[in-house]
């Protein structure tokens, strides 16, 4: 029986509608439900790479964030570090299909961000970020300074950066099995 046939379409039909910009929400969907089939890393891929292209537009706090980089004078390869961030959106997308349940287009929207974050920190000069953000806090290692932007993206506003950045850099050390870096994922 052809997938048509069945009224859902195949993984490789929707990778093609997602890469043209539509069916995402049909595709998340397609992954909520079948993420575990190989055909779906296809549909994560392209999900991926529309997502990482669409925090430009649809992710305030990213915006935020890119232009508190800018500000800095930081001069980052924004469109190599988006290109690295798509295979790590693809895999956090497939986990998240195994969670259970509906993944939201505003979820996958965020972590497309915070995975931009995390891509361009070792671009960006930590004491100019700091010193522009009007932040008195010592530099850290390189998985501190990751995760420092990466939280900042839920911000709205630069004094939100700002906040958000200071609590990542004052709080404990972030458990590096928690957030799944560094647990084989």
């Amino acid at each position: 029986m052809r997938t048509a046939e069945r009224g859902r379409r195949s993984a490789a039909e929707l990778s093609r509608a997602v890469g043209r910009g539509r069916s995402v929400g049909e595709a998340l969907r397609h992954l909520d439900a079948y993420g575990s089939e190989p055909e779906s890393v296809a549909v994560a891929e392209a999900l991926a790479r529309f997502l990482v292209g669409r925090c430009e537009s649809h992710h305030a706090g990213w915006r935020v964030v890119r232009q508190v980089v800018v500000d800095s004078a930081a001069d980052a390869p924004w469109e190599r570090c988006a290109r690295r961030a798509i295979p790590h959106v693809t895999g956090d997308l497939l986990n998240m299909s195994g969670g259970g349940g509906r993944t939201p287009l505003a979820r996958a929207q965020h972590v497309a961000a915070q995975r931009r974050a995390e891509q361009i920190a070792p671009h960006v000069d930590q004491a100019a970020v700091l010193a522009d953000l009007g932040l008195d806090v010592d530099p850290v290692d390189d998985d501190r300074w990751r995760d420092a932007l990466s939280s900042a993206v839920t911000a709205r506003s630069r004094e939100q950066v700002a906040r958000a950045v200071d609590l990542a850099l004052r709080g404990p050390a972030p458990d590096p099995d928690a957030n799944g870096r560094n647990s084989g994922t």
